[in-house]
C-alpha cells in the first residue's frame, strides 16, 4: 500500500523516501494540505505506466480514425473504391511534398 508524506517531509527526507520506494517496490504519495499532489515511484514502475499510457493513446487514436473513416465513407458513397484510393494517394503525396519542402522529413529523392 502506498505511503503518504507531506511536501515538507518529502523535501526534508527525499533520499530516505527514495530508498523506501526502492526497498518496498511501492509508491509514496506526496500531499499538500492533506491533498495528494504528486507521486514518487520507481523508474521501472514509471516506465510501465508510460507504456500503458501510450497504449491507451494509440487505442483512442485508432477509435478516432475509425470514426473519421465511417463519417467519410458515409459522405462519399458515390465514389468507387478506386476513385477514393486515387484521392487518398494524391492527398498523401501533397502532404509528403509539403513536409519535405518544410524540411520536416527528408527523402533520398531530395538529395
Amino acid at each position: 500500500m502506498p505511503k503518504a508524506v507531506s511536501t515538507r517531509e518529502a523535501k526534508d527526507k527525499l533520499s530516505s523516501i527514495i530508498g523506501w520506494v526502492r526497498e518496498n517496490a511501492d509508491e509514496v504519495i506526496v500531499e499538500s494540505h492533506g491533498q495528494p499532489t504528486a507521486v514518487i515511484m520507481s523508474f521501472a514502475e514509471y516506465e510501465k505506466f508510460q507504456a500503458v499510457k501510450e497504449q491507451q493513446r494509440r487505442v483512442e487514436a485508432l477509435e478516432e480514425l475509425r470514426r473519421v473513416r465511417a463519417a467519410v465513407s458515409t459522405r462519399n458513397r458515390d465514389l468507387t473504391e478506386a476513385q477514393a484510393d486515387e484521392i487518398a494517394a494524391c492527398l498523401t503525396r501533397e502532404v509528403i511534398d509539403d513536409m519535405a519542402a518544410e524540411g520536416t522529413i527528408r527523402f533520398e529523392r531530395d538529395r
